[in-house]
């Protein structure tokens, strides 16, 4: 029989695995004491309800148990490092002296982590939002929502509320109909108007939204968007399991960053971010607008908005510019999307040091390399952005020209993001860079 291992030896060795976590790190290359309290008990592991990964001695199965799920949670821990970082700054930019720095921002940036993935151009100015939110410099709207959402009677009747609409909107055991794909294939094919028209005026991306929501909703989901583009599904980063769980009221209860399970409150906030004051509705009408359009398949309630949806989730498998072309099988839209990115020089280039074509970058920067064959996640986080939006002011795209201008055009932002990191990370690189040159 093992003996007993101890926690802090079991966190050090993991942690030490893990990439990029040095401000988050003891001199030791261990966790900091705040790290583990702040961070990795409460957050990630969630000792709350894992009481037996708490204990100062762990058998081989708990220390297994936490390995696993620190090791699980990297990406986001690293990505928390880099918020942290920015937070910091922005703290000091404020003058805000309250509480300490550490207890205060490594909560944080974890959650900027968990809701924005790794630090893009607008970091600063996305830090600096989320220490006024945190220090009472609220949005316009912000107060109202978190007073009203405090309220435990309120939030019970509108967590009844939520689940009773998610339940009804999803009818057991249906999975998208032949003619709902029929719909979807003929406009990814063609793009023509009486295609889109068609697709719009159906219920085919509500029916494939919702189909996530089934056990096992993501391969059957997974089989449509391969029968159409003829391409295999990676992560897109819908949800965190085999089926859309019913996503939580309140933000402070959210599991993961994925797409479709992001909280009402999240939701709502970003509305009251989006929206002029004199165009916004009372608080109460936005998060029970919220909750129908959360009830809806993924998460958008006009049929043209989830229709768009289900266009990107069947081209983003095809968005993998480390790959280069795609393959011809793919549609031909899907195809030319790839070709617009994948063309870029910074993907050439990160090909290039791939397979060691480039002795400036022999080992290319992982973090970048990630977020490339990530592509497909980060199109779909950005297009269902824009699609949000469009949802809460009521507008729809007008014809098959818009719903590709709207697709193309985040395709190229999407690129636009990775091409200033990796410019950032070059002219971080510059010295050594110019050494090995």
């Amino acid at each position: 029989m093992a003996k007993p291992q101890l926690r802090s030896a079991v966190l050090a060795q993991a942690w030490q695995r893990i990439p990029g976590v040095a401000v988050l790190s003891a001199p030791d290359g261990g966790p900091l004491t705040r790290t583990i309290k702040k961070i990795i008990d409460p957050l990630v592991v969630r000792t709350a309800a894992r009481p037996r990964l708490g204990r100062p001695l762990l058998d081989e199965a708990s220390a297994a148990e936490l390995t696993q799920l620190l090791l699980a949670d990297a990406h986001r821990l690293h990505a928390t490092a880099e918020w942290f970082t920015h937070v910091k700054k922005q703290r000091r930019a404020l003058r805000i002296t309250a509480g300490n720095v550490q207890d205060v921002c490594f909560p944080l940036a974890y959650e900027l982590a968990t809701g924005f993935g790794t630090p893009g151009p607008d970091a600063a100015e996305t830090a600096a939002a989320a220490l006024r939110d945190l220090h009472g410099e609220r949005a316009p709207g912000a107060d109202d929502l978190a007073g009203y959402l405090a309220d435990p009677r309120v939030a019970a009747d509108l967590t009844e509320e939520l689940h009773r609409r998610w339940h009804a909107a999803t009818p057991a055991g249906k999975l998208p109909s032949a003619e709902d794909i029929t719909q979807l294939a003929e406009f990814v094919e063609t793009l023509a108007d009486s295609a889109w028209h068609s697709l719009a005026e159906s219920g085919a991306g509500h029916a494939l939204g919702l189909a996530l929501r089934r056990p096992g909703g993501s391969a059957a989901v997974a089989k449509a968007v391969q029968e159409i583009s003829g391409t295999t599904a990676p992560d897109l980063g819908l949800q965190r399991g085999d089926h859309t769980a019913v996503p939580p009221l309140s933000r402070r209860d959210e599991i993961g960053a994925e797409l479709l399970e992001r909280s009402v409150e999240r939701r709502v906030r970003a509305t009251l971010r989006r929206t002029p004051a004199d165009d916004r509705a009372p608080v109460a009408d936005l998060v029970d607008g919220e909750l129908s359009r959360v009830a809806a398949g993924f998460g958008l309630e006009r049929p043209a908005l989830a229709g768009c949806f289900a266009l990107g989730v069947v081209v983003a498998p095809a968005l993998r510019p480390l790959d280069g072309a795609a393959a011809t099988a793919v549609p031909e839209f899907a195809r030319r999307l790839n070709a617009q990115v994948a063309r870029e020089g910074y993907v050439l280039h990160a090909r290039r040091a791939l397979a060691g074509g480039t002795p400036l970058t022999p080992r290319p920067d992982p973090g970048l390399v990630r977020e490339l064959r990530e592509f497909a996640k980060q199109f779909l986080g950005r297009l269902w952005i824009r699609l949000h939006g469009f949802d809460v002011r009521g507008e729809t795209p007008a014809d098959a020209a818009d719903v590709r201008d709207l697709v193309t055009g985040v395709v190229r932002s999407t690129s636009l993001d990775l091409r200033t990191k990796v410019r950032r990370a070059l002219v971080a690189r510059l010295p050594e860079l110019e050494a090995a040159s």
